[in-house]
């Protein structure tokens, strides 16, 4: 029999922003005890891969880990991969962006490590052709993909044994297919089943490669892998049965191949990623289509062969299926070319003068930045590029509250760094389509805070930061039909079935009741949404997203800015519709979003009808909280005693409430003109992650009303105003 070389390739990572627990607990379960493993097996090869995040970690709080793999490098049995440091998806972000994350990440791995990478990993292997030119130019010589992706440029299977180039545009770099079966069988499978796959590839000729690479946590974070990689001594036996088979398995790194090794051919990839992802990132609708296209395949036996021909959708759908996902990567595109622009000004005075890094004005009132906080503030910018909370599949990432948070966290600070050039006091208004949906937006800017409106949905408020606290208030989660949803069975009951199995199999459903969750929301989980009820409402009735009289809530307001009293804001009006028991009744409203100089948020509106008109006017704040536990945050009514952020509230003639967050020391403080009544409810969805389905918190809804009885042609006015403030510590 031939001999087969085997690549195994181990990616550690944990998102910027995840809970320092979760970082602590996957190095006790995983990735010590996957280190501890190796450096008894010295004859056994890997590559090896963490990112950013959790280096930085390992440094703080594990430093031992990095000495402990500097020394497997110096013998020669660990080859480290670079990448781009924060683990962002590659194509998703400009391309300075990538290089400078990726240079960033080689220059660490150089100085740590004591060697230099050639190669890096892809994050969640999303792959476009324009990459290789991108990946070239940032100096890395070869990335593994998956070889699915390989399958969708018709590539066949037994080809797959090796390296291929990637090109694009003369500038090339060598890509390793991963296969699937490793990757299915490691480490659910016994290491006999891996050495069968192994034989089969070594059966078909001499020189053959065949590459592993996945999730380091495979080994310990995943539910029940830690018992079986660890406990019940899996990963031994695995390395020792690759020890014990030499003779034909030769473990060995992708440095040595790519030295040793003439490349296959070059491979035109489409863009893809591996096909987990490319479902997830369908619309639910087409995604339910897809996975009985999936099974009907399967029934017939013929998945293996014709399912590349069928693949899913590419990661950036995920930008159109959720706008939350859409609505952070803008931000975070905005606030790269504020980077930029910074970096542009500072290069060209220092090309006219040499006076790099000084401030000073330029064209009547811009400033460059300091180099020291250009670089401060592009670190903060790369962290807020983490992919983890971009998107969602069986990991949920963008369900998870502090993940998205700690996004906007690091966006908030780097442009607060690059604005802090401007001065004290500053303010600015934009007109632009921010989120790329073919409509203008409005963003209001000044050095206390950002309010972000879209007139032609509704005049809602959907981004509003707190600067002094690097806090988007309005950073919450719609409800989102997903396609997992209709697994939840009617008593709420699911188990994982018996065994070691992979997360993608079964649906672990922690608690009854999550069916009540499910489904999408009307409108988007954001502020300032403007509903007429009857007078009589209740609030299960709202909660529940029924009793909806108007069309104002997503209707489109004419705009224009406007300035009074040190106050930038916009002025909005349209002439809406109620329905009423005689029939429609025309209202005019005109809507206006102040933001003051001293970064309080008042929204105010004037309500005239044509007709007599007796209805509940009621708009709908959506305000982003990390817990409702009222230990860490407390809703307060006027001079009540706080309660957690689950209570259901009926509150009447309301003047004044605010919101203590102690996570963040800041209290939001709301007033009202009059004096409103009020109902609260907490928002939760039903989100999938590795240990199954779960209730997410995602923030308080505050709904405020008042009742309007007035005769056609009388006006009725109302006004809601935010403050900030640090919360003193008590």
């Amino acid at each position: 029999m031939h001999g087969v070389t085997l690549v195994l390739c181990i990616h550690n990572h944990q998102p910027v922003g995840n809970l320092p627990g979760v970082f602590a607990d996957a190095y006790r379960t995983a990735y010590l005890p996957f280190l501890e493993a190796i450096e008894e097996f010295p004859e056994i090869k890997i590559v090896l891969h963490n990112t950013g995040p959790l280096l930085e970690w390992y440094e703080e709080h594990a430093p031992d880990y990095i000495e402990r793999v500097r020394a497997l490098v110096a013998r020669g049995q660990v080859e480290v991969l670079g990448g781009a440091f924060y683990e962002p998806i590659l194509s998703a972000i400009p391309e300075r962006d990538a290089r400078g994350q990726i240079r960033m990440m080689t220059d660490y791995v150089s100085d740590r490590f004591g060697t230099r990478p050639r190669g890096m990993w892809l994050a969640e292997r999303v792959w476009e052709p324009r990459l290789a030119r991108t990946i070239h130019e940032a100096g890395m010589e070869y990335l593994p993909l998956d070889d699915y992706e390989f399958r969708l440029a018709g590539i066949e299977d037994e080809d797959l044994v090796g390296p291929f180039l990637a090109e694009e545009h003369g500038a090339a770099v060598r890509v390793f297919p991963i296969s699937k079966k490793l990757r299915y069988a490691i480490p659910f499978a016994e290491p006999e089943e891996t050495l069968n796959v192994l034989r089969s590839v070594a059966e078909r000729g001499e020189g053959h490669v065949v590459v592993f690479g996945d999730d380091g946590e495979k080994f310990g974070v995943w539910p029940g892998t830690h018992e079986h990689v660890h406990t019940n001594g899996w990963l031994k036996r695995f390395l020792r049965t690759l020890s014990e088979n030499r003779d034909w398995v030769t473990t060995t790194t992708f440095a040595e191949i790519v030295d040793d090794t003439i490349p296959r051919g070059r491979a035109y990839l489409p863009t893809s990623s591996y096909p987990e992802m490319m479902e997830w990132a369908l619309p639910t609708k087409a995604r339910r289509s897809y996975e009985v296209f999936l099974g009907k395949l399967g029934d017939a036996g013929l998945l293996e062969e014709w399912g590349p021909f069928g693949s899913g959708g590419p990661w950036k759908g995920f930008l159109s299926k959720y706008s939350e996902s859409n609505l952070m990567l803008r931000k975070m595109m905005r606030v790269s070319e504020k980077i930029a622009a910074a970096q542009r000004t500072s290069d060209v005075l220092e090309s006219l003068d040499g006076s790099a890094g000084a401030v000073k004005p330029v064209d009547g009132g811009a400033v460059t930045v300091e180099t020291a906080v250009l670089q401060e503030a592009k670190r903060e910018l790369w962290q807020g590029q983490c992919n983890c909370a971009y998107w969602h599949g069986v990991f949920g990432g963008l369900y998870l509250p502090h993940l998205r948070a700690a996004i906007y966290e690091h966006l908030i600070r780097a442009e607060r760094l690059i604005d802090s050039a401007r001065g004290r006091t500053w303010d600015h208004a934009e007109v632009t389509d921010h989120d790329i949906d073919g409509r203008d937006e409005v963003l209001l800017e000044s050095q206390s805070a950002n309010v972000y409106v879209a007139p032609s949905r509704g005049g809602t408020i959907f981004e509003l930061d707190v600067r002094q606290a690097d806090w988007n208030v309005l950073a919450t989660m719609s409800r989102y039909a997903e396609a997992y949803h209709d697994e939840i069975p009617a008593d709420g009951d699911a188990e994982y079935g018996e065994g070691m199995g992979s997360i993608h199999d079964g649906l672990n459903v922690k608690e009854k009741g999550l069916g009540e969750l499910t489904g999408s929301d009307s409108h988007a989980a954001v502020a300032a949404i403007d509903h007429f009820f009857a007078p009589d409402v209740k609030r299960a009735e709202a909660e529940a997203g029924g009793g909806e009289l108007g069309d104002s809530a997503w209707g489109a307001y004419e705009f224009e800015l406007g300035r009074r009293d040190g106050s930038i804001g916009v002025e909005m009006s349209r002439t809406g519709i109620v329905t009423v028991a005689g029939g429609e009744c025309r209202v005019l409203i005109k809507k206006c979003i102040w933001l003051t100089d001293e970064g309080r948020v008042r929204v105010e509106y004037d309500l005239t009808p044509d007709d007599d008109l007796d209805v509940l006017f009621a708009p709908e704040w959506n305000l982003s909280f990390l817990t409702p536990e009222k230990k860490w945050v407390s809703f307060h009514a006027d001079d009540t005693d706080g309660s957690g952020l689950r209570r259901r509230r009926t509150l009447n003639a309301v003047g004044a409430m605010r919101v203590d967050d102690r996570l963040r020391g800041q209290r939001l403080s709301v007033f009202c003109e009059p004096a409103a009544g009020v109902w609260t409810w907490p928002l939760d969805t039903a989100s999938r992650s590795e240990g199954g389905l779960e209730r997410v918190f995602q923030g308080l809804t505050l709904v405020t009303h008042w009742p309007i009885n007035v005769g056609g042609g009388a006006r009725a006015s109302f006004a809601v105003e935010f403050e900030f403030s640090p919360l003193s510590a008590e």
